[in-house]
């Protein structure tokens, strides 16, 4: 999903931005009182994120984590952002309210061709700021690939594994769970989707 600004004459208060969403029945991000329309994907897009958000409700249904899809708000609290991850998952160290979450353990987000750049730098380094987070998730949406970011046991250092096809899997060790690629790509059509489109 991509973001557009939308330009007001004095920076918004959290009260206000809360208030514009209700008004408009519209999602926006936030950062620092400015806010950016919120568009939406494709089908693959939303057929990744729904199945990966269900595959995570599985494997996870018997611990203390709850998992969330795009429609809850993540804060960033030393960034003043509000945002609206694809996926997140928030086990006992996470935050919640009745509009947002802080501190996932978990954050997934599906490429696009014209979101990609944006989550894999600037997006990812806001992400890194939150202490409790440890896995960044990223899904490719033109083929079953999956680049995994795990925080170290070095707070400032990310390490990357990569998983291709439909029956690798991914191993989430402090979720004591796994993710088979197969599971976040079913009934997607690889051969033909919108991804340059978007």
């Amino acid at each position: 999903m991509t973001a557009h600004a939308v330009h007001h004459s004095v920076p918004l208060t959290h009260a206000a931005y809360f208030h514009l969403e209700d008004a408009e029945a519209q999602r926006y991000e936030y950062l620092a009182g400015e806010v950016f329309a919120m568009a939406g994907g494709s089908e693959s897009h939303a057929l990744i994120a729904a199945n990966t958000l269900g595959a995570f409700i599985n494997a996870l249904w018997q611990q203390p984590c709850r998992v969330y899809g795009s429609d809850l708000k993540l804060h960033i609290a030393e960034l003043d952002k509000f945002c609206y991850p694809d996926l997140m998952i928030l086990c006992e160290t996470g935050r919640r309210t009745t509009r947002y979450v802080e501190a996932p353990t978990l954050i997934v987000e599906v490429l696009s061709k014209t979101t990609e750049a944006y989550d894999r730098g600037l997006k990812f380094e806001h992400y890194r700021r939150i202490p409790e987070l440890h896995y960044y998730l990223l899904l490719a949406q033109d083929r079953p690939h999956a680049e995994l970011f795990s925080r170290t046991t070095v707070k400032t250092q990310w390490q990357l594994t990569e998983a291709h096809g439909m029956d690798a899997q991914l191993e989430f060790a402090v979720l004591n769970c796994g993710l088979i690629l197969a599971d976040s790509y079913l009934n997607v059509a690889l051969s033909h989707n919108e991804y340059d489109e978007l």
